[in-house]
């Protein structure tokens, strides 16, 4: 069903006449068109602002007789009779007595006279078949021969739509009969018609269920009493005799107020409703109550209690009358549709805005509806596109068939129909377009188009630079290849410098530690040669003691028991003589005292061992507290004299990492700390685990550090030591390891108040 055009203003209820010669549209059938075409629309109109059919359908018959010459006529709806046939109920005739004469249940056959039975038989001759039935003086009829009726020329049109059978046109006694040329020039009057009719279908099914949904709402509102509060809609139960107004507590709750903060009275719900919008619910009001509309159904704006509007849709029915069908009491409900209202306004300015055409056609290409924004000139005047088709546009036939293609596509198919087109303009030359089509109904689709010519040129000028691009790109690829292969050479070659600096520092760091580390083996070296020199002297005297020993046990039996007496004698003697009690008490503590030193001893070596090697390619799973314990067994020599160290070690996952390269980190950080110390401090150790971190903190009590050095203090040669002491290269290797491991190393420092260096290292993933 079309809309009303945009810009057309109130419709006129006056119909424009039209004169005619005796043959009808005979005399000048484009001006008869487009008086029909414009009587089509104004019907349309009216419908859609909610004109009474059967009274707008009167005034368009009243046009079609005077278009068409003819004295008489009908339009009727279909519907099915009580036996199951279709009959016909007809809503606009002349003369009057056509609609008695063509009633469900006729008084008699032969009521009315030979006319009016002869046009009950046209009409079943219709309704029958389904064809168009010509009767008269200018053809012969189309059902096969028939009885001369008292009727001259009779023409019966049935109106369908979407292959049902809605409704009927009837016209007769045209002087000169009806010829393929009238029908020809009626099928917009059908088209509209059926369309009109099929639309009260559908309004009156639509109707109907929502009668059958507010009748059953009502029907359980009273069981429901103690569940009203909680609906999402709020209630409300007005009682014409006492003219109370009970409003429910989400009623009351949508608009801010509390339950019984109002009094329950019809004049409080007024000072409720905006001003604007009460003549409008009087209006509706009075037509329900007239019997005019099954259900009393508005929109209004409510006032909130914080001063602010809101809109509402309220629906109501009688709930109870009294004897003589006065209403006592109604009920309804009120929905906020504040949201939905302000969508449309947004909606509203959001088509507005779009820069493109927007059409609606029906499915034979028929102009509906249009939105023109943006600003360019259409193929044809706005005001003249309502009603026209397609193919009457000013446009190439290919690309006429090329839309009504797509828009047969997108209506049968409710796909989305996208493609492009050309169209020469006059002024501005060829330009494109791209189109895509939707359905918006059971006949029609929504077409909106946009002028891509701007994108068009674009890609144009594209594909130009691509080409010049092209181009270029080939010698520039071997480019890339020579410096990839010389970035990738120099990168290894890079690597290996690097690798071959960490191993610079750790020599530099084992040399500076060369001089400690002996003084640390020789302390264990001295106290075990110390015993062992003492072992020997026990050796030479427990030596002849043995010696006589054994010879004690080479006598033989009692023969000789005067020279064992004498072997014992001796062996005493001699014990006495060594006081090999006293060695044999101090042998003992002399061995537990040389296995410590040579343990001492092993774990140094080894732990220069582990230091001064180079890693293996993979990292490998690590205690960090076990690799600390390590290095400070190491740098031990470097700490004793000049700090105290303490330890707080907590539990700590393993985390992956390359040994001898976390050694050479904490290495770096001890041995700095305890550089930072002038006169003896403290040294403290603590580690623990946090998230997915192990963090190890390092702080001394030296002598801190400026903000100035702890911007540089990372920085590959910058030291503060004094030329020839440092390489400066120690804190710069330790940052590259820690962040080659994902980690992460921080400092906190202030000057006169030590340091303290935070390693944070993920620990290995499960």
């Amino acid at each position: 069903m079309a809309s009303v055009p945009k810009g057309s203003g109130p419709v006129s209820r006056e119909w424009p006449g039209a004169s005619v010669d005796s043959s009808g549209t005979t005399g000048d059938e484009p001006w008869a068109s487009t008086h029909l075409l414009r009587a089509l629309n104004t019907a349309q109109s009216e419908v859609l602002l909610g004109g009474d059919l059967p009274a707008v359908l009167e005034r368009l018959l009243a046009v079609v007789l005077e278009l068409t010459g003819s004295p008489s006529g009908l339009i009727g709806e279909v519907g099915p009779s009580s036996e199951g046939a279709l009959s016909l109920q007809v809503l606009a005739s002349t003369p009057r007595s056509w609609a008695q004469a063509l009633r469900e249940s006729p008084v008699s056959p032969d009521a009315g006279g030979p006319e009016l039975k002869d046009l009950r038989t046209f009409v079943s001759a219709v309704l029958t078949t389904g064809r168009p039935v010509q009767f008269g003086d200018a053809s012969t009829a189309s059902q096969g021969s028939a009885p001369a009726p008292s009727l001259h020329t009779f023409l019966g049109l049935p109106l369908e739509l979407g292959g049902e059978q809605v409704g009927l046109v009837g016209l007769a006694n045209r002087p000169g009969g009806y010829d393929a040329r009238l029908v020809d020039f009626l099928q917009p009057l059908l088209t509209t018609c059926g369309a009109l009719l099929l639309g009260q279908h559908t309004a009156r099914r639509q109707r109907q269920a929502q009668e059958e949904r507010l009748r059953a709402q009502i029907e359980h509102t009273e069981r429901l009493s103690l569940a009203l509060d909680n609906v999402e809609n709020g209630l409300w139960d007005w009682d014409f005799t006492t003219r109370t107004l009970y409003m429910s507590p989400r009623w009351l709750s949508m608009l801010g107020y509390a339950e019984g903060e109002l009094p329950s009275t019809l004049d409080v719900w007024k000072q409720l409703c905006h001003p604007d919008d009460l003549p409008e619910q009087y209006r509706r009001f009075q037509e329900y109550l007239e019997g005019k509309t099954h259900l009393f159904e508005v929109e209004y704006r409510a006032l909130r209690k914080d001063g602010t509007w809101r809109w509402m849709l309220g629906r109501a029915k009688i709930a109870t009358r009294d004897a003589q069908g006065r209403p006592l009491r109604m009920v309804g409900t009120n929905m906020d549709i504040d949201a939905r209202k302000r969508g449309e306004e947004r909606l509203r300015a959001l088509v507005r805005a779009i820069p493109d055409l927007i059409f609606r056609n029906s499915s034979d290409g028929t102009y509906l509806d249009f939105e023109l924004n943006n600003g360019q000139p259409a193929i044809a005047p706005a005001d003249s596109l309502i009603g026209r088709n397609l193919r009457q546009m000013p446009m190439p036939p290919s690309i006429v068939d090329k839309l009504l293609l797509h828009l047969g596509r997108a209506i049968q198919q409710d796909t989305l129909e996208v493609f492009e087109y050309a169209l020469e303009l006059p002024q501005l030359g060829r330009q494109h377009y791209e189109a895509r089509i939707h359905r918006s109904g059971p006949d029609e689709a929504v077409t909106i188009v946009r002028n891509i010519t701007s994108l068009k040129q674009t890609e144009e000028r594209l594909l130009h630079q691509e080409e010049e691009l092209r181009r270029h790109r080939d010698s520039l690829e071997e480019l890339v290849r020579n410096r990839s292969e010389k970035l990738r050479l120099a990168t290894l070659e890079l690597e290996d410098q690097q690798a071959q600096l960490i191993q610079a520092e750790k020599l530099a760091s084992l040399g500076q530690m060369a001089a400690g580390v002996a003084h640390e083996i020789n302390n264990p070296v001295s106290y075990v040669m110390s015993n062992l020199g003492t072992l020997d002297e026990y050796v030479s005297v427990l030596a002849p003691l043995l010696q006589l020993q054994r010879e004690l046990m080479d006598e033989p039996g009692p023969a000789t028991e005067e020279a064992r007496q004498q072997l014992l004698e001796r062996m005493r003697e001699q014990w006495k003589q060594g006081d090999v009690d006293f060695i044999l008490g101090d042998l003992p503590e002399m061995i537990q005292e040389s296995q410590a030193g040579t343990r001492r001893i092993q774990e140094i070596t080894q732990s220069l061992r582990a230091f001064a090697r180079e890693d293996s390619g993979a990292p490998q799973m690590v205690d960090v507290n076990a690799e600390l314990s390590s290095t400070l067994k190491m740098v031990w020599n470097e700490l004793k004299y000049k700090c105290e160290v303490k330890r707080d070690f907590g539990a700590l996952p393993p985390i992956s990492f390359h040994p001898t390269q976390l050694a050479q980190v904490f290495t770096n950080l001890l041995v700095n700390a305890a550089q930072a110390m002038e006169t003896r401090g403290e040294i403290r150790i603590r580690t623990r685990h946090e998230g997915n971190d192990v963090v190890v903190e390092i702080a001394d009590t030296g002598k801190g550090m400026t903000q100035e050095t702890l911007s540089k203090l990372f920085t590959p040669f910058f030291t503060t030591k004094p030329r020839g002491q440092g390489t400066g290269l120690g804190l710069s290797v330790s940052y590259g390891i820690i962040t080659r491991h994902k980690g992460r190393i921080d400092v906190q420092s202030e000057p006169g108040k030590g340091s303290t260096f935070i390693v944070r290292l993920p620990i290995a993933a499960r």
